[in-house]
């Protein structure tokens, strides 16, 4: 699939700010002496920042900016509506926490409570934009729940990386320890998630057909008026796999090696640059995984529109003939 920056913003600022306040919550609740002045402020301002860049970089992703007001009509049916919804609650919660805080000197038990339920609707917002894309089917890579529990962990972990480097600096080893606990679960899902994509490749050839269960299937772009949609991002060329390999070890080291060699030398030394080197170079790692998250998928419908050197598409001499109409109207008879 062809990244595109909304999407890659969206997702990831949006984890950085989920896990900032999940971070911000535990912290005020479990250590609130170990804060430094001026803590609070800062870990909610990051917060409130990374969810403002990922909201409103999500309004670039629409072809159509005057149709947003149509985007809560499908509540019901459409995960897409629920992550519109639940992101700007998201962002209204932490609008509304750093009101509270304001009035509340930052440290009254009204305070902590919005603070929670700002991590609450954080969690709630990552889930529901998981949800998005672990829903679909025909986006064989992404059809797993592996695809929600990384990106919830991802998010939780840049965003508590974020917030202990620059909000809390006298963090305790208890929170150290837990990131560190984290990056190793984040290292095993992502190794397993490469995985799944790797299978994903597999299903989705000339020789062994979509990768869908049988039918029945139906029409969703014909194309008229202008090219399809999947011919213009989901249906891009595939990787390089020298390409992939580099892009792998980019995202390990970002992501893994560098934060857990931070933290450790944090607690080893408590050198305050160490930790902050680990928050700036995971939260480049989390923006590395998303855009390998995007560029690797496989969707299904790749069979019907490129052609493959060692078994020819079978579409390859009757592109305009739409064998993917034809086939539907088989299953239906």
């Amino acid at each position: 699939m062809k990244p595109t920056g909304p999407l890659l913003m969206l997702t990831a600022f949006q984890g950085l700010a989920g896990g900032a306040v999940l971070a911000l919550a535990l912290m005020i609740s479990l250590a609130p002496h170990d804060i430094p002045a001026g803590g609070r402020e800062w870990a909610l301002g990051l917060a409130l920042a990374f969810a403002a860049l990922g909201g409103v970089s999500s309004f670039f992703h629409m072809h159509r900016i005057q149709a947003a007001k149509y985007v809560l009509r499908r509540l019901k049916t459409s995960w897409l509506s629920r992550e519109a919804l639940t992101t700007g609650l998201f962002g209204g919660a932490l609008a509304l926490n750093a009101v509270v805080g304001l009035l509340d000197h930052w440290q009254g038990g009204l305070f902590i409570a919005i603070t929670w339920l700002a991590a609450f609707a954080g969690f709630i917002a990552m889930f529901v934009t998981a949800m998005l894309y672990a829903t679909i089917p025909a986006m064989l890579s992404w059809h797993s729940p592996l695809t929600v529990l990384v990106l919830l962990v991802l998010g939780w972990l840049s965003g508590s990386e974020v917030t202990l480097a620059f909000a809390a600096a006298r963090g305790e080893r208890i929170a150290t320890s837990v990131l560190l606990a984290l990056i190793v679960v984040a290292a095993l899902m992502k190794g397993l998630q490469w995985h799944f994509f790797t299978l994903a490749r597999r299903r989705v050839s000339a020789k062994t057909g979509a990768g869908l269960p049988r039918g029945p299937y139906r029409l969703q772009d014909t194309g008229t008026t202008r090219p399809p949609y999947r011919t213009q991002t989901q249906i891009y060329p595939e990787m390089d796999p020298g390409q992939r390999i580099l892009v792998m070890a980019f995202v390990l080291l970002t992501l893994v090696i560098v934060p857990a060699l931070g933290i450790l030398g944090w607690m080893l030394d408590r050198a305050a640059w160490m930790m902050a080197a680990a928050a700036i170079v995971g939260a480049i790692g989390v923006f590395a995984e998303r855009w390998l998250f995007f560029r690797d998928a496989t969707h299904s419908s790749r069979v019907w529109f490129t052609d493959e050197a060692h078994h020819p598409s079978r579409v390859a001499t009757h592109r305009f003939r739409r064998p993917h109409l034809r086939f539907s109207r088989q299953m239906e008879s």
